[in-house]
């Protein structure tokens, strides 16, 4: 996961990230002292082949897993299994701090646990997720103590996290070749979704023609860039809506929308609410 920011001023491409394990050891916290700020916007979609377990201890934002165009809150607790394409930015204004552990599960034995689910990012008020955080936190704290017997510990923590995730949805082959085609296109949006924006800019980023970025955005994440444009908006304003320090009026402006109408008209047309009756039902549910 990235905490660094940068400006956007090429297309993006998806990165390899292998982590890099101590001798013996196949687990890495960081940040190692205290938890990481994750910016406004991330720098490019990445991938590796280990484990990813994420602890998000304060603030909001959007996670972007494959397909998926997730809201976060904390606190919440995200798994990101070796070869999922993704990416995490906070809200406008709003950090958003978390501590990540890359884990070796296969050199741990647990390479037979199902490698993609249709949670990858969990709050703790969701079924499964209080009992994910406390073993999140649980795994964070022995890699920070270094007690001698913290990896055999950190094992059985890990597996038990897993096991947890495993019931929480069934597993998928995943889209992460089909996401990789069109990654210029969405980290453009995952950075820029409060501007302007049209199918010609997201066509020339990737090199394509508009109708065969159409298509290739449909078989991806099945709907329209445009339509995933909305998305990312309303997923960003559904973040945001759960924190009482900013006004409806403010959410609209800073996820991009021009007016107040068209913003409760596409929010209400993918959530089946109004921002102010989200808002109003994400209180009674703390």
């Amino acid at each position: 996961m990235q905490f660094q920011s940068i400006a956007l001023s090429q297309p993006l491409e998806v990165v390899f990230e292998p982590t890099l394990f101590p001798p013996d050891f196949p687990f890495v916290l960081w940040p190692t002292d205290r938890p990481g700020e994750l910016r406004e916007r991330a720098s490019y979609l990445h991938y590796h082949n280990e484990l990813e377990i994420g602890w998000c201890v304060s603030g909001s934002g959007v996670f972007f897993v494959e397909e998926k165009v997730i809201p976060f809150r904390a606190p919440c607790v995200s798994l990101i299994y070796g070869g999922q394409i993704h990416i995490a930015q906070s809200s406008p204004g709003e950090g958003a701090a978390w501590y990540f552990v890359n884990t070796d599960a296969r050199a741990l034995g647990l390479g037979d646990f199902p490698g993609h689910t249709t949670a990858p990012v969990i709050a703790a008020d969701e079924p499964g997720g209080r009992e994910l955080a406390s073993l999140a936190a649980l795994l964070v704290g022995e890699l920070q103590g270094g007690a001698p017997d913290a990896g055999r510990c950190a094992q059985g923590l890990v597996q038990a996290m897993l096991c947890r995730h495993a019931r929480l949805g069934g597993g998928s082959a995943g889209s992460s070749w089909r996401i990789a085609e069109i990654s210029p296109a969405v980290s453009y949006l995952a950075n820029h979704y409060a501007e302007p924006c049209s199918t010609a800019l997201l066509a020339r980023l990737c090199g394509f023609s508009e109708a065969t970025l159409r298509r290739k955005f449909r078989q991806a994440v099945g709907c329209a860039p445009l339509e995933y444009l909305h998305r990312i908006r309303v997923e960003a304003a559904s973040a945001m809506l759960r924190s009482e320090n900013k006004t409806v009026l403010e959410i609209c402006e800073q996820v991009g929308y021009s007016s107040p109408s068209s913003f409760n008209r596409e929010f209400r047309r993918i959530t089946g609410k109004s921002p102010r009756e989200a808002r109003r039902a994400y209180l009674e549910n703390e």
